[in-house]
């Protein structure tokens, strides 16, 4: 890789991050020249950052507006999640049938790190632990690995990076406590005991409380648009 598309990639994954862990709202507008101050680059780099964004759905373009981030919506994540269950409980069925030693060490040391860092941002910054984020969607790969089909993976990957924006408002809003590190060991531990049905539940289980806790929030019905 060239010193130019390293560039690109790093402005892309920091354009990626910012809006993943709400340090860009949905529907804040993204001005090319504030961008190019907020990662200190060229033209070129942030234009090719926001065309890939808004090929994987995470920006939108207006005409004669410009770039914004995606807007959020009830619909939006109910339907999302509806086809996430299904999907990813596929795959995850299919990593439990074919998943051998390796698969339960990957799993196993997924969770391992997921449970090492704390869900919201020591400073407190737009709430959301950008490591947590990463260690969440390590293990949630982690139980799909062994599915052997590229093709379901690749779907399953890009319903999971549309939700990854609803979790993160989700870690932000107020609400009741939710034990992460126990409903993640308990999909584990369930997986690895080759036990799916109960691991398709409390995957299920898992994905549709995420949806509950934003459908309770003020702020995100604010986002609702």
């Amino acid at each position: 890789m060239n010193e130019q598309s390293t560039l690109n990639a790093t402005v892309f994954g920091l354009l990626r991050e910012d809006i993943l862990t709400g340090r860009l709202r949905p529907g804040e507008r993204l001005r090319a020249e504030t961008l190019r101050q907020r990662y200190d680059v060229g033209g070129s780099p942030v234009r090719e950052a926001l065309m890939r964004l808004e090929s994987e759905g995470f920006v939108s373009l207006e005409q004669n507006k410009g770039f914004k981030v995606s807007g959020v919506s009830l619909a939006d994540l109910e339907d999302l999640t509806r086809t996430r269950i299904e999907i990813e409980n596929i795959a995850l069925r299919w990593s439990i049938a074919k998943g051998g030693v390796e698969w339960e060490a990957l799993l196993v040391g997924a969770l391992h790190r997921l449970s090492s860092v704390p869900k919201r941002a020591s400073d407190g910054e737009a709430g959301r632990n950008s490591d947590w984020l990463r260690y969440h969607r390590e293990f949630h790969s982690a139980l799909v690995a062994a599915c052997d089909s590229p093709t379901l993976s690749s779907i399953r990957d890009r319903l999971f990076d549309q939700a990854e924006r609803y979790v993160s408002l989700a870690i932000a809003s107020q609400g009741e406590f939710r034990d992460d590190v126990s409903e993640h060991a308990a999909l584990m531990n369930a997986a690895i005991s080759r036990d799916a049905e109960t691991a398709l539940r409390l995957n299920r289980a898992h994905i549709e409380r995420t949806t509950e806790k934003l459908k309770k929030t003020s702020d995100f019905k604010m986002m609702d648009v």
